[in-house]
């Protein structure tokens, strides 16, 4: 049935968010699966959350695969909870958990069986998304690949590595404004008028703080050796 590409993912310390913070977190989540298949995927496309806090999407076309996901890191880190209370007082700023974030593993190749259920569903893509999941939460990490050939795998590891410690760094601000670049390719005038911020603001949190360029060339990268594979 071609090559198709699976995510595997939850969302990191979900267990401690305070109080109803998890509704609008997950609330956010599947806005962006809508928003993903309605500007990237033409529609196609499947994305479940399940067990509260996990998430599985099967993405027709691989070579977009690792986009969808620091796309959907980005919306999560964009994410500031409610106001929470210490004692009497309020806090004067929202808190910034480290779980507004997610571990993400793709997995690339085949699918035998497509079910109604994304977790029915079988194939080489489900089983190297799986099983880049379980060693991802061995060694601690957010972003892992799986593909069904080798020397790809080795690149691919190491850009990870590199991509996740530029995540690793945004803060809610910055995480938002390279959200709304990645998935509708919002230039920096359009995204100083929609952030109320000046375009020199916009500057910064996309190239100083988000490390944008250095991004879409992993991004670009990841693409070319998807499509040549496959």
């Amino acid at each position: 049935m071609g090559i198709n590409a699976v995510i595997t993912g939850d969302l990191v310390k979900s267990r401690k968010i305070i109080n109803d913070d998890i509704a609008p977190v997950i609330k956010s989540l599947k806005e962006t699966f809508s928003e993903i298949k309605h500007e990237l995927l033409n529609g196609k496309g499947t994305f479940e959350i399940f067990r509260g806090d996990s998430f599985q999407g099967q993405i027709p076309r691989p070579e977009l695969a690792l986009l969808v996901s620091i796309i959907i890191r980005a919306r999560l880190r964009s994410y500031e909870p409610l106001f929470v209370s210490i004692g009497s007082r309020k806090q004067d700023k929202p808190i910034l958990h480290s779980y507004s974030d997610a571990r993400i593993a793709i997995g690339i190749g085949s699918v035998s069986y497509n079910a109604k259920r994304i977790a029915e569903s079988q194939g080489e893509a489900f089983e190297k998304s799986g099983h880049a999941f379980d060693e991802m939460q061995k060694e601690n990490e957010r972003l892992a690949i799986a593909t069904p050939w080798e020397n790809i795998n080795n690149e691919l590891e190491v850009e990870c590595k590199l991509a996740d410690a530029i995540i690793s760094r945004w803060t809610a601000s910055t995480a938002e404004a390279m959200y709304h670049h990645l998935l509708y390719g919002s230039n920096q005038k359009e995204l100083a008028a929609q952030l109320k911020i000046s375009q020199p603001g916009v500057y910064k949190r996309l190239t100083v703080y988000g490390n944008a360029g250095t991004l879409q060339v992993l991004l670009n990268r990841y693409a070319e050796l998807i499509t040549k594979a496959k």
